[in-house]
């Protein structure tokens, strides 16, 4: 094949892979993820009772240099979670969720599901450099609405920004079939 068709193969081919990949976008959650408020983020609630430590923290972190802001939760002796409001799935639908997280320990991204009150999430280990993680969740499928839960471990210390999520349809996330 001459150098100018290999050329016009490679364009098709990532014309192909652009299309493919817009399908899969999804549908952005409104979860104020740059962590809008003062001293407890707009939107997001802590996870009570029983399952907040006590000595816990979450801290709004402005970050040097830039207009953003990042969540910090410190916990002690507990798991502490916080999550947004619901929003309506579909059966086989997706949520993914994006953020940068730095700190010490481990926390989670994940989903509280509805109804049954379950939880479906995906662990990191926390680094002190800001690490992109990405938690693409499926649920059970009897669920109707979920909430994005952001969460640590026992005796870590998270920073998340830029927390980002979206539902990506079952029609999306399944390729055509003839």
């Amino acid at each position: 094949m001459r150098k100018a068709g290999w050329m016009m193969l490679g364009i098709v081919g990532a014309v192909v892979l652009a299309l493919s990949g817009a399908a899969l976008a999804g549908e952005a959650l409104e979860i104020n993820g740059v962590f809008a408020g003062e001293g407890h983020p707009k939107g997001w609630s802590p996870n009570k009772p029983g399952y907040w430590d006590d000595e816990g923290k979450v801290a709004l972190n402005k970050i040097p240099d830039t207009e953003k802001t990042a969540l910090q939760l410190t916990s002690q002796s507990k798991k502490m979670h916080l999550f947004t409001k619901q929003f309506p799935v579909a059966k086989g639908d997706k949520v993914v969720v994006k953020a940068l997280v730095k700190g010490k320990g481990a926390g989670s991204l994940g989903a509280y599901t509805y109804p049954g009150g379950g939880w479906v999430n995906k662990e990191f280990k926390a680094t002190a450099e800001w690490t992109e993680f990405v938690a693409e969740l499926s649920f059970p499928e009897k669920v109707e609405n979920v909430c994005v839960v952001i969460g640590i471990t026992p005796g870590s210390s998270v920073e998340f920004m830029d927390v980002k999520a979206e539902i990506v349809k079952q029609e999306q996330s399944q390729p055509a079939t003839k």
